[in-house]
């Protein structure tokens, strides 16, 4: 519907801390009925607005305020009706951003650079408009005459909102103070699995595991951020689980409801599902690892790389070596558990494959704590540091005597 650019009702506009040659220009191409006032500092426009004597529709602020829109946030609190135009140099993108973060003042907020103040005229006229359109609605609401015209000024009024909620990537919607669904955005829909007009005027906590509703109920009367998740119900194939926030929020029509800002957690619910599931894995793979290490007689180890002192050994160390393990904690012991006729060749074979070589095994003979002899197979892995600088050597040796005779008697016999 065409608006008329004409104003057939007396308006006026307030210019605050505006340039005194920028007011001659606006006020000579006014409308005859547009009635201008200035102010001259914001001091004066904060207590016109408190006492309720700010009389008129359009506010025009200047490029002397250092906030703006702070200032446009208190003026549209205490007058919806009133319209607000906000000049700006430099700043215009930043005011911009905050406006646009700031859903309930984008239809009531009018955003005009310095070097457009050619349009000044036609920005203030709209906004008279606007302004007219609002109270009209206004009264229509009290039970007035004009339902096409609460109608037309109702979309207006939402239109921004509205797109906002659609385009935000996270889920978001309002309730009523019964808790019951009013606006959806296209996000929150995807997440629910429902559209809007199939769930309007419908309970919130309808959507979730009955489990889950307690919670919710805290969530939504304590306004607060339940640290957890919520798991959406009627997914039963693909489980979807959101974290849910609330804040207070005043509908159009002034009634009070919440405003429901929805997480998708999905993801990280499964993978702190899967990291639970991986560590119960990892704990029954070393057990098993732990009753396998028994069977084959192994000890797993690990050594400081320069001087070859053990820094962790398994507990079958005692029970295949005879020495306790707090012996093998002590400086050279590996060196002393090793057999005299190998001591040598084992002791550089270890130390010039773990300069060179990231994994190597080899086999030496040790003297256990009894006296006897015995055969160890180690398996060594090279640890090595940001500079490749071998500093750990982890491994298992594993016990092959029996192997090692039973080989040398096949030997004798053939």
């Amino acid at each position: 519907m065409t608006q008329n650019t004409e104003n057939p009702l007396r308006s006026r506009v307030t210019f605050v801390e505006v340039d005194p040659a920028t007011v001659r220009v606006a006020s000579s191409q006014a409308a005859p009925r547009l009635e201008v006032s200035t102010l001259d500092s914001v001091e004066q426009l904060l207590t016109a607005s408190s006492l309720g004597t700010l009389d008129c529709e359009v506010v025009v602020l200047g490029t002397a305020l250092t906030e703006p829109v702070r200032v446009a946030q208190h003026v549209h609190k205490l007058d919806r009706n009133i319209q607000i135009v906000i000049l700006a140099g430099d700043e215009a993108e930043d005011y911009r951003r905050q406006i646009e973060f700031s859903p309930f003042l984008a239809d009531a907020v009018n955003l005009l650079p310095v070097d457009q103040l050619d349009e000044l005229k036609t920005v203030i006229g709209r906004s008279v408009n606007r302004a007219h359109r609002r109270c009209s609605y206004d009264s229509d609401a009290d039970g007035g005459s004009g339902s096409t015209k609460k109608s037309q000024s109702s979309w207006d009024a939402n239109q921004y909102l509205g797109n906002v909620l659609d385009q935000a990537p996270i889920g978001m919607l309002t309730l009523d103070n019964n808790g019951r669904i009013q606006t959806l955005n296209r996000r929150g829909s995807e997440i629910l699995g429902v559209r809007e007009r199939d769930v309007l005027d419908t309970p919130f906590k309808n959507f979730f595991m009955p489990v889950d509703r307690i919670r919710l109920n805290r969530v939504l009367s304590d306004q607060d951020t339940y640290v957890g998740h919520f798991r959406i119900a009627g997914h039963d194939e693909e489980a979807r689980f959101v974290e849910i926030s609330a804040s207070d929020y005043v509908s159009r029509s002034g009634q009070p409801g919440s405003m429901i800002i929805l997480h998708d957690v999905t993801d990280r619910v499964a993978a702190e599902a899967a990291r639970t599931r991986a560590a119960a894995a990892l704990v029954a793979s070393e057990e098993r690892f732990m009753e396998l290490a028994d069977v084959l007689r192994l000890i797993p180890w690990e050594a400081d790389a320069v001087t070859q002192q053990f820094t962790y050994v398994g507990e079958q160390a005692a029970e295949i070596t005879g020495y306790p393990s707090s012996e093998w904690y002590e400086q050279d012991f590996w060196v002393r558990l090793l057999h005299p006729e190998d001591r040598d060749e084992a002791m550089k074979i270890c130390l010039n494959n773990s300069r060179r070589l990231q994994n190597f095994d080899f086999q030496y003979r040790i003297v256990t704590a009894d006296g006897r002899t015995a055969w160890i197979h180690d398996i060594v892995n090279v640890v090595r540091d940001q500079h490749a600088k071998p500093v750990k050597l982890r491994g298992f040796m594993v016990d092959v005597t029996e192997t090692k005779e039973k080989n040398s008697d096949e030997i004798r016999e053939a």
